[in-house]
């Protein structure tokens, strides 16, 4: 195995890459907690590793395909582990790096739809501000609907997800910030022309960039 095919992937029709490697970590440890008794652990870990699969299918860039299953494996296995517990700042962590590695990917999504502009296409100064306010957009969305979800669980369910009303802005200012900085990632990325380009398996000498 060279170089390039260690690193960009295309090892075998079922274990693509390392980001392969990533997803079986979430799935497997679904396996494992399911064994074990535990099915609070398991469906979240089983959900999340869906929702890696889901991104696996669609042909993500290989950049955002990885940024999207590490958020999806840095969110289930923190909560599973009890990190969010143990140390005080990993919900800080997670407020800033969801929206910052998803955020992008709904954009991408949307544009795979039609939605929104290909980030390949040719673009200007104002069509790069449109896709930054769209990206932004996203991810500060999706951090309020979840503390929508923290609020709603705490009084139904009797979690304690929110802590106070300080804890709640300070979410979503880290949410804002993540998302931030998501946009300004794929910015760069449509500047550079990469668009949404999707791998071709088993081909890692041309990528294919008509999404």
């Amino acid at each position: 195995m060279d170089t390039r095919t260690l690193v960009l992937g295309d090892w075998s029709p079922v274990v693509r890459d390392g980001i392969d490697l990533l997803r079986l970590t979430l799935l497997g440890g679904a396996l494992g907690y399911a064994l074990a008794g535990d099915p609070g652990a398991a469906t979240t870990l089983a959900a999340l590793g869906a929702l890696t699969l889901l991104a696996r299918l669609v042909q993500l860039p290989r950049l955002y395909d990885l940024s999207f299953t590490a958020a999806m494996v840095l969110q289930g296995w923190g909560e599973v582990l009890g990190l969010y517990d143990r140390f005080v700042r990993f919900d800080d962590l997670v407020h800033v790096t969801l929206p910052m590695l998803t955020a992008p990917v709904l954009y991408i999504a949307l544009a795979r739809l039609d939605v929104v502009p290909d980030p390949k296409d040719e673009t200007h100064g104002r069509h790069y501000a449109g896709i930054a306010v769209v990206t932004f957009a996203l991810g500060a969305t999706l951090g309020a609907l979840w503390e929508v979800v923290e609020w709603r669980s705490d009084a139904w369910f009797g979690t304690s997800l929110s802590i106070d009303n300080d804890d709640t802005v300070g979410d979503l200012v880290r949410d804002c910030l993540g998302s931030l900085l998501g946009a300004g990632l794929l910015v760069v990325w449509a500047r550079w022309g990469w668009g949404s380009v999707r791998r071709i398996p088993g081909v890692n000498t041309h990528e294919e960039v008509d999404a």
